[in-house]
């Protein structure tokens, strides 16, 4: 298995691989995005993915990268267009043509001009975009054959993984999904609602880093995976971000570190866990719980 951590100080892979336009042989190798427009430029086509999972730090992230004048973002931030691609009869499902997602990658007239007005008040430079990016949290669990339509758009791409406690992290999507969004209080919601969910399959899925960080190995070039812990977010937010920053490869000038970095960004509410939740929790994901330790232990050795 490749090194669970990858922290890079400089881009150690090539895009000498990647394709330039969608040919005949790369659209026949695609069985779930559509891309039945060869020729189609592969240039705007994202060069990293926050992938998640959620309630780990992704949006905080997401934040304060997209101010950095070398970092495109999609717009909006969540695009879920490849975790849907196995989910045709969901809702919310858009397209699965690969000119719809591509559409997200470039910059209207107004957001140029917004951007290049920012980079120059705050930073004194243009806003030139090095590397292009999608912060969908519900890509970390993509199934194997999903992560296989990704690589081959893109065999050069990178991902970046967030872990947070599994019980802490549960919590905080439990507290969101059930009692924040609704607009409920704690006591509205039963202990058997809350079990359901934290016992159903995308949670559970959610819990599990070990697995999801081996799946999208198994498909990227060596070192194109970076894990960052959740709590660093609090500890040590400026190097978290100098550290993702080199990982992209974009210049990591603690200039480009502002005021978000020391801010809590869309937190889900402030309640302590109930004992008999925590307890339930911690019986539920006793095994990714180690998972999850081993990580963050290769974490901090990785930076020793």
């Amino acid at each position: 298995m490749q090194a669970a951590v990858a922290y890079c100080n400089t881009v150690t892979t090539t895009d000498t691989a990647r394709p330039r336009t969608v040919s005949v042989e790369l659209a026949e190798q695609l069985k779930l995005v559509r891309a039945d427009k060869t020729g189609t430029s592969l240039a705007r086509f994202p060069d990293f993915m926050v992938v998640g999972p959620q309630r780990t730090g992704t949006t905080w992230l997401h934040a304060n990268l997209r101010e950095h004048p070398e970092v495109f973002f999609s717009e909006p931030k969540e695009l879920f267009f490849f975790n849907r691609l196995v989910e045709r009869d969901h809702l919310k499902f858009t397209s699965d043509r690969l000119d719809y997602y591509l559409r997200f990658f470039s910059d209207s007239p107004q957001h140029w001009i917004y951007k290049q007005a920012r980079a120059l008040v705050r930073h004194r430079r243009l806003y030139l975009p090095r590397v292009r990016g999608e912060a969908t949290a519900s890509y970390a669990a993509l199934p194997e054959e999903v992560i296989a339509e990704i690589t081959t758009l893109n065999p050069s791409i990178r991902i970046i993984m967030m872990l947070r406690d599994p019980v802490e992290r549960a919590w905080s999507h439990a507290r969101k999904d059930l009692v924040r969004n609704p607009g409920r209080s704690m006591l509205d919601v039963s202990d058997q609602q809350w079990q359901e969910f934290f016992a159903a399959p995308y949670q559970l899925a959610c819990a599990r880093y070990q697995q999801n960080l081996e799946r999208w190995q198994d498909y990227l070039q060596p070192g194109n995976a970076l894990v960052l812990p959740y709590d660093d977010v609090s500890l040590r937010p400026s190097e978290l971000l100098l550290e993702t920053m080199r990982f992209l490869g974009v210049t990591d000038d603690a200039r480009y570190v502002g005021d978000l970095a020391e801010q809590r960004v869309n937190p889900a509410g402030d309640s302590s866990m109930p004992d008999h939740h925590r307890e339930f929790l911690e019986d539920l994901l006793s095994l990714e719980i180690v998972d999850y330790h081993t990580l963050v232990d290769s974490s901090a050795s990785s930076l020793r």
